[in-house]
């Protein structure tokens, strides 16, 4: 499934990820983050993530967006805005309370773990849209 380890390498880009992890924000802080950058609370921390860090900062990283997996507790994370541009400062517009977002981990092994199936999801359908085309349940225990 690929991780932000593998993206490390450089041997993959952050197109090549399969697994991600669906959550939702669940509260917004504006100017509470470092240089006064706006932070988020999101529902999925360590059990949905797993604690691994690696040499790419954080938790995981929200697709599309300008914004890490910066904190974690045991079910919840706190997003952290991360200026698109160094030069610019440009950072993303802000979260909004209630969206789904998708969050790459730093562990595909760890994050698959601690979930009792995945969701199998075609991205190429017609109109663009993805589509949930199976479900798989992971075979449990050593």
């Amino acid at each position: 499934m690929l991780d932000l380890q593998q993206v490390h390498t450089t041997l993959i880009d952050r197109s090549q990820i399969s697994q991600k992890v669906l959550a939702s924000v669940i509260s917004y802080y504006p100017g509470r983050g470092k240089d006064g950058l706006d932070e988020a609370m999101c529902d999925a921390g360590a059990i949905a993530m797993s604690k691994d860090t690696g040499p790419i900062p954080g938790y995981g990283e929200v697709i599309g967006k300008s914004w890490k997996l910066g904190r974690i507790s045991q079910e919840h994370g706190v997003l952290v805005q991360v200026p698109s541009s160094r030069e610019s400062g440009h950072t993303d517009p802000a979260l909004k309370v209630g969206e789904t977002i998708e969050i790459i981990g730093q562990h595909a092994c760890l994050t698959a773990a601690g979930h009792p199936w995945y969701y199998i999801v075609d991205s190429d359908m017609e109109g663009g849209e993805d589509k949930v085309v199976d479900i798989w349940i992971p075979w449990k225990g050593w």
